[in-house]
């Protein structure tokens, strides 16, 4: 008998040892979202928490818990009354704005802000935030599928957000991402999918990248960020 995704996963919770980790859990239902991603489908709301729960086998409490590490990442959102996403938060507002939205608005504004951004980030990361960056391209560099090294990508790119310790920064970034979400995402997975020679040159320029926001060199990191959105708009849509 074939199982489907969520018979699959609540056998795995079952047959784990009863004494899991809360960085256990968080990596089980980081999985779960990748594995539902991978699958396609447009819905991108997980099932209520007490579904949830019994999926994953985690208690009401533990699922919380690992639901706000998920949610400190970017990886999910919540919306009271409506229920948990995956991906950054997107309005209703952001939602209906998309289609006057042009692709080279939306990355003329990533030129603007992310390189901002990275500047910042290289006057004010933590070793925690550096820890979070260097954690992120170690998992981008490992094999496999597309979906989880975009993940891991948009989960970069709002670390260096994130290590700007800016709360306005970073609202704007979110609204900004939620746009690349919705404009961008089908043209990424043509290109960035079907090879991983592509991921490849991306992953190097992040590394540059996080290597001059460690050693807090705010004009290079600036301009590595400005390269890399310029390099990923040539692949995407050629040379401009």
């Amino acid at each position: 008998m074939k199982l489907d995704l969520t018979q699959r996963m609540a056998l795995v919770g079952c047959l784990l040892p009863a004494m899991n980790t809360i960085d256990d859990d968080v990596f089980r239902l980081r999985s779960y979202i990748e594995a539902r991603l991978a699958h396609g489908g447009s819905d991108l709301r997980l099932p209520p928490e007490p579904k949830l729960g019994e999926q994953m086998g985690m208690s009401r409490g533990r699922l919380r818990t690992v639901l706000q590490r998920l949610e400190d990442e970017g990886l999910i959102w919540r919306h009271v009354g409506k229920g948990t996403f995956i991906g950054p938060p997107v309005s209703t507002d952001v939602s209906n704005e998309a289609s006057v939205i042009s692709v080279d608005d939306l990355i003329e504004a990533r030129l603007v802000l992310e390189p901002q951004l990275a500047a910042q980030a290289a006057l004010h990361a933590t070793p925690a935030d550096l820890d979070a960056m260097d954690r992120c391209l170690s998992e981008m560099a490992l094999p496999g599928p597309f979906m989880p090294w975009k993940r891991l990508d948009e989960r970069l790119h709002r670390v260096i957000a994130e290590a700007t310790h800016n709360a306005l920064l970073l609202r704007m970034y979110d609204t900004l991402r939620a746009q690349v979400r919705l404009n961008l995402d089908a043209r990424m997975e043509e290109v960035y999918g079907p090879t991983s020679g592509p991921r490849h040159e991306t992953d190097l320029e992040h590394r540059l990248l996080v290597d001059a926001i460690r050693i807090h060199h705010a004009v290079k990191a600036e301009q590595l960020m400005r390269d890399h959105l310029r390099l990923v708009r040539t692949r995407l849509f050629g040379l401009r």
